[in-house]
């Protein structure tokens, strides 16, 4: 018995081929979209032969539209001069209660001081400070554009300040692109190296955080508290949303909850030590608490009730680890973190994740203030953008708004300090045709922060012409110096752009010590400028000249 013939399918296997590069053809000319908040790019087998214009200003994904709209909305709630009258009413009675080394001091102490300090330390404090010899930069130099007009320039202040060796403190507000002391650690290094002494600090620390881990300069061990960051406010206890301030965390303690901070170098392979060590925290109701250093010498504290901002100051010959620990609590306690710094330069980072910068609006304005009469600010730094800044976006006025309000709470709360916004860093996006390219809302979003600064009479940076001269994100990913998302840098590429910005500060301090009369001058700071290096420097301070770069 013969088989009956097989059937030749052949023919199918070419019209399910065909009919599948038609469905993916098809699918090429389907914009991109979102599903369930997840975005979709084009599925665009036609790349090398058409290419789309997926975007447009009007155009944008739906977590950054959700951001903006947040942000919006918060904006228009925002009353400048009501805050102000908050502040007033909340600190004016804390100022009262800080008087605290007369013998008529109140019962409630706001700010606790645990000094062990020997005198020759104190007289080491003391001591005058010189600055090094002035030398150029050998690659061009971007300057911090100052767009103030009322003649009393608070950025020109900053430099008058380090110029005359006096102690500075800089907050660095940021989001993941600083993350972990990215940038900061070595900008931190490079001023205190330059102005200051050795062991001048890492700066904040916070009490808790899932992030500790992530950071090389401070080692933080903490169990019991449970952690909120101010991008989650709408999650945390009812009781805490407005407890917020300018570390971005609440922590809350059950008993026994302890914290240990210890210093350590970049690398974290050596130890360092610091004079000073600042702990915040509030505790409404009477609490105990105690504070131990360097593992061997403790003290405990009994806290009066009080709803203002408390520290405990710490002064020693040499800060090793300090452990801050809750023996009885209150309801309400909330725990912020520690500075640990010296008498140079101070510098606290103050990153949140996912931060475009509208969680300054979310904050305890009062409490930020208190902050201040406790640690006045001579500058903060306001580096954000990467969150905002989209795709085929070229319209960021009403991101220019949004900075606008942030500078002015800034100065509300931190009246006596500078700002300086850091713009938007390079970044390249997958394109149609494969590989990466830069993104085009880059020069948009660089204008936009630089027209905030200018409305607002504050400093400006440019981050992104800092590292288009260096081959901008393209290199810095080929160099090893940024991830393979081509958005965030690492250590290494943050090492690259603190050293841009010092050389910023650096030439601007170097020209307030030439104002300097001679009898202020503590040592001889010989410029070695070319007259070309000069004029170029001169040319960057243009405003006109920045944008026309920006746009080519």
């Amino acid at each position: 018995m013969t088989n009956p013939p097989q059937k030749d399918f052949t023919h199918r296997s070419w019209i399910m081929a065909t009919a599948l590069i038609a469905v993916l053809i098809a699918l090429s000319f389907i914009p991109p979209c979102s599903v369930m908040g997840v975005s979709l790019r084009r599925a665009n087998i036609l790349s090398d032969i058409i290419s789309f214009d997926d975007c447009n200003s009007e155009q944008t994904t739906n977590d950054v539209m959700l951001v903006e709209e947040i942000a919006e909305q918060e904006l228009q709630a925002i009353d400048i001069e009501q805050i102000a009258a908050e502040i007033a009413a909340d600190v004016a009675p804390v100022k009262e209660e800080v008087a605290s080394d007369s013998i008529a001091a109140p019962s409630v102490t706001i700010d606790f001081v645990w000094d062990l300090q020997s005198a020759e330390r104190k007289a080491m404090c003391d001591s005058l400070r010189y600055s090094r010899e002035y030398s150029a930069p050998d690659y061009e130099l971007i300057a911090v554009e100052d767009f103030d007009t009322t003649g009393s320039s608070p950025w020109r202040q900053f430099a008058d300040k380090i110029a005359r060796d006096e102690s500075v403190r800089v907050a660095f507000l940021g989001d993941s692109f600083v993350e972990g002391d990215i940038v900061t650690s070595d900008l931190r290094r490079l001023l205190q190296a330059e102005y200051g002494f050795d062991g001048d600090g890492v700066g904040f620390a916070p009490m808790a955080s899932p992030l500790t881990g992530f950071r090389r300069t401070v080692k933080t061990s903490a169990s019991g508290w449970t952690s909120y960051n101010v991008m989650q406010q709408a999650k945390s206890p009812e009781m805490l949303r407005d407890k917020f301030m300018l570390g971005g965390w609440v922590c809350s303690p059950s008993d026994g909850a302890s914290t240990r901070w210890e210093v350590v170098n970049k690398a974290g392979d050596e130890f360092s030590i610091v004079p000073y060590a600042d702990i915040y925290f509030l505790s409404p109701a009477w609490s105990r608490v105690e504070v131990t250093l360097n593992d061997t010498l403790s003290r405990k504290f009994d806290v009066e009730a009080s709803t203002a901002l408390r520290r405990i100051r710490v002064l020693s010959d040499g800060i090793h680890s300090i452990t801050f620990k809750t023996i009885k609590p209150a309801r309400g306690f909330v725990g912020y973190g520690v500075s640990l710094y010296g008498d140079g330069v101070t510098l606290d980072n103050y990153s949140v994740r996912s931060n475009s910068g509208q969680a300054i609006f979310r904050m305890n304005h009062s409490l930020n203030a208190q902050l201040a009469r406790m640690t006045p600010y001579d500058l903060v730094v306001l580096q954000y953008g990467l969150n905002i800044m989209q795709k085929g976006r070229y319209n960021y006025d009403s991101y220019v708004r949004q900075v606008e309000k942030m500078v002015a709470i800034i100065r509300e709360c931190f009246p006596s300090a500078a700002v300086l916004i850091m713009g938007v860093s390079d970044r390249s996006v997958r394109s149609d045709k494969g590989g990466f390219e830069p993104m085009d809302a880059l020069p948009y979003m660089d204008s936009a922060q630089r027209e905030a600064a200018r409305t607002t009479g504050a400093a400006y940076w440019s981050t992104l012409s800092a590292m288009q001269l260096r081959g901008g994100m393209a290199q810095f990913v080929a160099n090893g110096w940024a991830g393979k998302d081509y958005t965030h840098i690492n250590f290494a590429g943050g090492a690259r752009i603190a050293q841009s910005l010092f050389d910023a500060i650096r030439y601007d301090v170097y020209q307030s010590r030439l104002s300097l009369p001679e009898s202020i001058r503590k040592g001889e700071a010989t410029p070695i400028l070319t007259p070309q290096m000069r004029e170029k420097v001169d040319m960057q301070l243009s405003a006109s000249y920045r944008h026309e770069r920006t746009q080519k």
